[in-house]
């Protein structure tokens, strides 16, 4: 979906909402400098990556809300981590720092709902609404994203989808096309890394807007990443490892290899994952960063001895076998900034 798209149906929603329910233009024009403030706050924090409530609000007639509460002029948004129980903002209609709140107790919340001449933002549980006045306005989102106000990981999680379902699965690219080693897609060349990671990059390249797609990062690891996904103006960026599965065939040779891309592959890129994520905090601490293990499944059954042709069943015996991780490196049961394995099957050409 485009961005002038997915703008309009923010527009068309909520905001439309609030006014039927004020009648106040007043009302438009302060929910709309809050979401200006929730962009630029997402800037800094990713909605997907922590568990505690974000609050902002304006009242209408500027009186401070939380009178009797610790605050501070909030203008460094390097106070913030992804650790927070519950965050508050009072933003200003004039030219001023929001007053910020870390301390502001569940029942002292519910009493700002429950007021009058107010617009809020809350996001809470994994989900976001705007308050208006004691009532709540919904914020339709069906994005693979908490927030539809910080979209970058969803655009990402559709192109590797996309990558998955036309590039992977059919071999439909030039560039995947030249990982195997024969027209029925049923062996990988030797060492074919470089190629799938090659046409990964280029499909992102390609089909993502406003990014930056480096292969072989340079992190500091015992290896560098496969490819990293960077956008500035978001401050976000997507770690990607390449495994692959399945047989490959000898350097310069019509003999099958001895060495098999096997389920502990996955297993050694989940490891590789954590280590990038690791280093990655340290050497770009202020860019919020996710990580992805692609795994492209290229197994095929009774291979083992050189074949040239493959059946229906024995090309597709792997074809909704799942990954095995080990449950020690399931770091993205636990870790917020990791996502869970993608495995991509590759359909050979059956006889």
């Amino acid at each position: 979906m485009s961005d002038q798209l997915v703008d309009k149906v923010r527009n068309e929603d909520f905001t439309i909402q609030i006014f039927s329910q004020t009648k106040d233009s007043q009302y438009i024009k302060l929910t709309t400098n809050i979401v200006k403030t929730v962009k630029e706050l997402y800037r800094h924090i990713e909605p997907s990556h922590f568990t505690g409530e974000v609050v902002l609000f304006h009242k209408i007639d500027e009186s401070i809300f939380f009178n009797d509460c610790d605050s501070i002029d909030f203008y460094d948004y390097a106070i913030l981590d992804k650790d927070f129980k519950r965050i508050v903002f009072q933003l200003s209609q004039q030219d001023e720092f929001p007053l910020y709140y870390d301390s502001i107790e569940d029942t002292q919340l519910e009493a700002l709902i429950n007021s009058e001449n107010y617009v809020a933002y809350i996001f809470r549980g994994g989900k976001e609404n705007f308050y208006v006045n004691g009532k709540k306005v919904k914020i339709r989102n069906e994005y693979s994203c908490p927030s539809i106000f910080a979209l970058q990981y969803h655009y990402l999680n559709e192109e590797l989808l996309k990558f998955k379902n036309e590039v992977v699965r059919k071999v439909s690219s030039q560039l995947f096309k030249e990982c195997w080693s024969d027209q029925n897609y049923i062996y990988w060349v030797n060492k074919p890394e470089d190629k799938i990671q090659l046409a990964l990059a280029e499909f992102l390249r390609n089909s993502l807007r406003g990014v930056n797609v480096v292969r072989e990062y340079k992190l500091g690891a015992t290896k560098p990443v496969d490819v990293r996904v960077f956008w500035r103006e978001a401050n976000r960026a997507a770690l990607i490892e390449v495994k692959l599965m399945g047989r490959s065939m000898k350097k310069d040779s019509d003999e099958i290899s001895a060495y098999e891309y096997t389920n502990e592959r996955v297993n050694d890129g989940m490891k590789q994952i954590k280590e990038y994520i690791d280093l990655g905090d340290s050497d770009s601490p202020n860019v919020i960063t996710k990580g992805y293990l692609v795994v492209a499944d290229g197994r095929r059954n009774n291979i083992n001895k050189k074949v040239t042709t493959i059946s229906m069943a024995d090309g597709n015996h792997y074809a909704n076998v799942e990954l095995d991780v080990d449950i020690a490196l399931q770091y993205y049961k636990n870790h917020y900034n990791i996502e869970k394995p993608i495995r991509m099957f590759s359909e050979p050409l059956c006889s």
